[in-house]
């Protein structure tokens, strides 16, 4: 299928000054991709990705997914991907940059580490690292419309549950319920998104290698030893495990 992404995507997708709409693309900015679980939202997310595979040379850093995660890639876009650390994060450069919100939630070692606050700490340096950040995300709460200050922001918006819509944060809450009237005309048809920014229903193509579990549950593929590393941190599995050795 030839498509396209909705414009304001597309600007921050494509390496910076190359002609967009008669405009100069930014190559720089924040992509969150919200939907509830199993609302497509990892599919579009591949999709944009392919679609930079193919326009750019721009190189793809899968953050905190498993080998497994890369492994199922089609080979023109693992040739271009690795799976840096949280960690890692600020050492990329001029690449595309894909979060899971699970995976920054994950990588939170205290419960004053959000998703929030992670968020606002890169958005004011990704420009100058020349990066674009693309983070599926069951919610918008922590992408805050102050960072629109700081960088350039395309919300791409799926089905969301109407119980989340309950708790979503009041600042997004018209664009996410305009977006879910559309894509209720439509049945929530999986191929369907809505761009914020363009103020625009949309279609994003659906590739066979896409439907690989893994893609869209990777964090059900980290060994044992990795999860728990990830979610309590490694002193904190190592003290557990001598609490429940030392009472044997």
């Amino acid at each position: 299928m030839n498509w396209n992404p909705a414009k304001k995507a597309q600007m921050l997708l494509l390496e910076p000054n190359v002609e967009c709409y008669e405009q100069k693309a930014l190559g720089t900015g924040i992509i969150p991709i919200a939907g509830s679980a199993r609302a497509g939202k990892s599919t579009l997310m591949l999709a944009l990705v392919e679609w930079a595979v193919k326009h750019t040379q721009r190189s793809f850093y899968f953050v905190g997914v498993p080998d497994a995660y890369i492994e199922a890639l089609p080979d023109h876009i693992r040739s271009k991907s690795s799976n840096p650390t949280m960690n890692e994060l600020t050492t990329l450069r001029d690449g595309i940059v894909i979060l899971d919100d699970t995976a920054v939630s994950m990588s939170s070692r205290d419960s004053a580490t959000t998703q929030s606050r992670m968020i606002n700490r890169i958005a004011g340096v990704i420009s100058h690292l020349g990066l674009t950040l693309i983070l599926t995300t069951q919610s918008m709460a922590g992408i805050d419309l102050s960072l629109l200050r700081y960088t350039e922001m395309a919300p791409l918006v799926k089905r969301v549950d109407k119980m989340a819509l309950r708790v979503e944060r009041s600042e997004w809450t018209e664009e996410i319920k305009d977006a879910q009237d559309e894509l209720h005309r439509f049945n929530y048809d999986r191929s369907l998104y809505w761009s914020v920014a363009d103020e625009q229903l949309c279609k994003h193509p659906f590739s066979e290698w896409m439907a690989s579990d893994v893609l869209s549950r990777p964090f059900r593929y980290l060994s044992q030893s990795e999860l728990d590393s990830q979610l309590f941190g490694e002193n904190k599995t190592k003290q557990a495990r001598k609490k429940v050795s030392s009472g044997e």
